[in-house]
């Protein structure tokens, strides 16, 4: 249902904005089908929505909106905070593609008290619904909200189970349940227990510890010395626990302290949660953004995050202390009753300094990932692929001289290592020097395996080398019979060598294409590289044993076998009889031994 303070609504084209009133209001920007494309409020509609025609310097993502306006509604508002009360209602009615939508980036439990049933229950909660329950929360981690349930059942013996049992459970045995079910308390008594658990939950250690320490001392005096026992580990608990939350503040303070970075077409919130005086934690939130001021997106990042979290007050930063009264209108006309401060102690300032060096740091992370996009784009069309590379597998051998040969394959997914991918192969074709019968063997079972397997095939694949070396790698592919987007990357001068170039193609230093080649190729090197110096060792320590009388192929196996995963090199008479070395052999493997560790330790 609209507002009722609307005074009247029209449509204009973008060539008719000069019609447009200078008033507060909101406009709404349409396509040609007639889908909302954005929805924005303004002080001045003319001047506000001019601004979109008239920027010379767009984003790319303001540039296609508005290549896309084909109509604008507007509606009139007889103030600002109308008009940004009608912008939320109407942004969260129709989503449009072009507003700031900020997501939760991490699921964040609660802890949930039952307040509705006879008996209540603690249980986990995976979000705050609109009912009877109490919640506590969000918390850092399921983890911290599974402690938080241990303890208050070992402190409380409050319920969890979903339904009153007809007999007591395990959980009354071991003293955490005080078993309402077989009437082992009351109702009275149970809510107490209930009682003392929520004030738990709100930080109310000391005052708990002094009533449990007088109800102690009251026991103590009339002889109920089990009583007085239960009462002081009760205290010892909380003590413990109270010792264990590092994070406290001077003041009882229950606040969301609110910060936001920006760049490009991202933003980031933090909201640090303080709850009595303690940090519980923080919450993340991103955006995609057009032309949106910080101020914009400030609002609407307050106007959606109090709309679906309940808070019980919000921190700025004092550079939006202009924006407090018209955020508290907003508030209240739209009944939500969130008081707005600003930071003055010097705690409030650390609280939002903190939370805005983790809006910058979470932040960085969301452009390193559309970095890895925007190389991945630059990549398909540098190499006219006709999809996008998100599987990239790249090839590299290592041998000396032929022998140990060994080839690795790495497997990039999104311009990230995919590590459940990577692949090892024994070169089993050459003992002499050949790098490309060598890569066309490893290409050629890579994909045999993949075929028989009918597994999805890379959108890439990267060998290390030059023209000779994709050469192979295709004619591999070719006696599959399946064709696939193969290129080399020469070290030398960082060639990028294609089956349909002549001359290689030679990319900029800064190019971010060429710099996601590179990340493949070095991978893939390091790979090979740690793969082949194992086998390397691992046939200098099976050499090591050769004419060793007693020691056949066999015992030779299984001691090669133990070193490999004993680096020290380091045994006792003992250790070389129980793997059934026998005792004559003994004395001269412990010798070899210590011949080969002094040979091959790094001078002092």
């Amino acid at each position: 249902m609209e507002p009722s303070f609307f005074e009247s609504f029209h449509a204009i084209s973008p060539e008719e904005i000069h019609y447009l009133p200078e008033l507060p209001g909101v406009y709404i920007m349409k396509d040609k089908e007639g889908s909302i494309l954005y929805i924005g409020k303004a002080i001045n509609l003319r001047k506000r929505v001019s601004s979109y025609f008239q920027r010379d310097e767009k984003t790319l993502k303001t540039a296609t909106m508005v290549s896309q306006i084909s109509e604008i509604d507007y509606i009139i508002t007889q103030n600002e905070t109308e008009a940004l009360l009608l912008e939320a209602n109407l942004i969260k009615h129709y989503q449009p593609k072009y507003n700031v939508v900020f997501k939760d980036n991490k699921f964040y439990p609660y802890i949930k008290i039952t307040l509705q049933e006879d008996f209540p229950r603690i249980v986990f909660a995976r979000d705050q619904k609109k009912d009877s329950s109490l919640y506590f929360g969000p918390y850092t981690s399921a983890a911290m909200v599974r402690e938080y349930i241990d303890i208050l059942q070992r402190l409380f013996k409050i319920r969890t189970c979903r339904e009153l049992p007809k007999r007591e459970c395990l959980n009354y045995h071991i003293s955490r349940c005080s078993a309402p079910c077989i009437q082992k308390v009351n109702k009275e008594e149970y809510q107490e227990q209930v009682s003392h658990a929520i004030r738990f939950l709100q930080g109310e250690y000391q005052k708990l510890i002094k009533e449990f320490e007088e109800k102690m001392y009251d026991a103590s005096r009339k002889l109920l010395f089990e009583k007085a026992q239960i009462y002081k580990q009760q205290i010892q608990i909380i003590r413990s626990f109270e010792e264990t939350q590092s994070v406290y503040l001077e003041r009882n303070i229950n606040a969301d302290f609110v910060e936001l970075a920006r760049e490009q077409s991202k933003a980031v919130a933090i909201v640090t949660l303080v709850r009595e005086g303690k940090m519980v934690g923080k919450k993340s939130y991103s955006s995609d953004v057009t032309d949106q001021t910080e101020e914009e997106i400030l609002e609407h990042f307050l106007m959606w995050y109090l709309a679906e979290i309940h808070s019980p007050g919000i921190y700025l930063d004092q550079r939006w202390e202009y924006l407090i009264p018209k955020l508290q209108a907003y508030l209240s006309l739209s009944q939500s009753p969130v008081a707005l401060f600003v930071a003055t102690s010097r705690e409030e300032k650390s609280l939002l300094h903190l939370a805005r060096e983790n809006a910058s740091l979470h932040l960085m992370q969301l452009l390193s990932r559309v970095e890895s996009s925007q190389a991945l784009f630059e990549l398909q069309d540098v190499l006219d692929l006709d999809v996008l590379p998100m599987r990239i597998e790249g090839f590299d051998i290592a041998n000396l001289l032929g022998e140990q040969a060994v080839a690795s394959l790495v497997s990039f997914y999104g311009g990230k290592p995919d590590k459940n991918n990577y692949r090892h192969y024994k070169i089993r074709s050459k003992s002499t020097p050949d790098d490309f019968a060598m890569i066309y063997e490893a290409v050629h079972r890579r994909y045999k395996r993949l075929l028989e397997e009918k597994k999805e095939l890379p959108d890439l694949v990267l060998i290390d080398g030059g023209k000779g070396q994709l050469n192979a790698a295709l004619s591999a592919l070719a006696d599959l019979g399946i064709s696939l987007p193969v290129v080399a990357l020469a070290k030398k001068n960082e060639d990028i060598y294609t089956p349909y170039r002549d001359t290689p193609l030679r990319l900029p230093k800064n190019s971010p294409a060429l710099h996601i080649l590179q990340r493949v190729r070095d991978e893939t090197h390091r790979f090979a590289n740690s793969f082949y110096n194992r086998l390397k060792e691992k046939s200098l320590l099976s050499s090591l044993f050769d004419g060793i009388p007693g020691i056949g192929p066999r015992r030779k196996k299984i001691l090669t076998q133990k070193l490999a995963s004993h680096p020290s090199l380091e045994f006792s008479p003992e250790e070389l009889l129980s793997l059934g070395i026998p005792p004559s052999a003994v004395e001269e493997v412990l010798h070899r031994l210590h011949t080969y560790q002094k040979k091959t330790s790094p001078p002092s």
